[in-house]
């Protein structure tokens, strides 16, 4: 049974345009998640040298294990739990639900490209100068948009406009509020300590004196735009 959220692309020139943004190469690992039925693991195997793809629904694996080549390496499981494989590039086609969590996984893993088929309305979000989730994109990733795709491209077809964006990783000039980010779980006033400490090599009497005035007990994950960009102040302005 197909869940709400998995819809596939039935169009070769959206399949097409996929594999070419990502400019792969023979020596070149692939990641996909949600392959779902194959249609763009085989137009990824014809140019890369390996392809890993993650798919959950376990109705679908057989589909997929028809692809009869050595390249493909096919992994049963959730992409937001899985440990990923090393790979250079991510091509996929990403079940809506998914969109936020995996977005916001990959900033934990190094990487060259990505070329995502996202929902139009998520893609605003983390293009938009506004927003929480846009902020802390911006931080690790640039972002450009490409082809708008229809709901004709899809079966079955989804409700919504879907966008090909190109994700890629850049190197932050913040690199304590960068490693504070990745911290979500942690306290505020923990993870900007440890975050300092790795980046500037302070000691633990040190960076304590510096978040002497730092009042807050919430999580870096709950925090809002407003409270992330004061943060984000208080470090720029920080004497280390």
């Amino acid at each position: 049974m197909v869940k709400l959220d998995q819809h596939f692309v039935i169009d070769k020139n959206i399949l097409e345009r996929v594999t070419k943004l990502a400019k792969i190469t023979k020596k070149e690992t692939i990641l996909e998640i949600g392959a779902g039925t194959g249609n763009l693991t085989k137009f990824l195997l014809k140019k890369a040298g390996q392809v890993y793809a993650i798919e959950l629904d376990k109705s679908l694996l057989p589909e997929l294990k028809k692809i009869k080549d050595s390249k493909l390496n096919i992994i049963s499981g959730n992409a937001l739990t899985v440990k990923f494989p090393k790979f250079d590039k991510i091509a996929a086609n990403v079940p809506y639900s998914i969109s936020e969590p995996l977005l916001q996984k990959l900033i934990y893993n190094n990487f060259k490209l990505g070329v995502l088929l996202l929902p139009e309305k998520f893609v605003k979000k983390i293009t938009s100068k506004n927003t929480k989730l846009s902020f802390i994109s911006n931080i690790f990733f640039e972002i450009q948009k490409d082809l708008e795709v229809p709901p004709e491209c899809f079966s079955p077809k989804p409700r919504v406009l879907s966008r090909i964006i190109l994700l890629k990783p850049k190197k932050t000039d913040e690199p304590i509020f960068a490693d504070f980010l990745k911290q979500k779980n942690r306290k505020v006033k923990n993870a900007l300590r440890e975050a300092i400490i790795r980046e500037k090599g302070t000691t633990k009497k040190e960076t304590k004196k510096l978040l002497e005035n730092m009042r807050t007990d919430k999580k870096v994950a709950s925090l809002n735009l407003k409270e992330l960009e004061r943060i984000q102040e208080f470090v720029r302005n920080l004497n280390v």
